[in-house]
């Protein structure tokens, strides 16, 4: 059960990431020349700005419940599947390239990831 939970507020994070960036492809690149403080209300009234800060808010309220459940150096290394599932993500909807070393790279923390989740204790 505190593996799901883990899942869903890391999850929550990573889809902040995409939300974000999405409401940012409207304003990339910011202009340091514009009216900043139009440009700043702007990002912020996006309702993709506005979900990525929800989906923030609620992945942080679950992780303080996974805190007070299960051990930091556990729980915390879990973060680094959102690692994963932002370069899935991005290569998916923004059709980023997912060249072999970072393939590698999703290898290595997925391992990781796997050994870490062998060594919790069973409760």
């Amino acid at each position: 059960m505190n593996f799901v939970i883990i899942i869903i507020s890391v999850l929550l994070n990573a889809l902040a990431q995409i939300f974000l960036k999405i409401g940012m492809k409207k304003f990339a690149p910011i202009n340091l020349n514009s009216n900043l403080f139009q440009t700043f209300i702007s990002i912020i009234a996006n309702p993709y700005i506005i979900g990525g800060f929800i989906s923030y808010g609620v992945s942080i309220i679950i992780w303080l419940w996974v805190l007070s459940k299960v051990e930091v150096s556990l729980a915390y290394p879990f973060q680094a599947l959102g690692y994963i599932l932002v370069t899935i993500l991005a290569w998916l909807i923004f059709h980023e390239e997912i060249n072999i070393l970072r393939i590698a790279a999703i290898v290595f923390i997925s391992i990781g990831l796997i050994l870490l989740a062998l060594s919790a204790k069973v409760t």
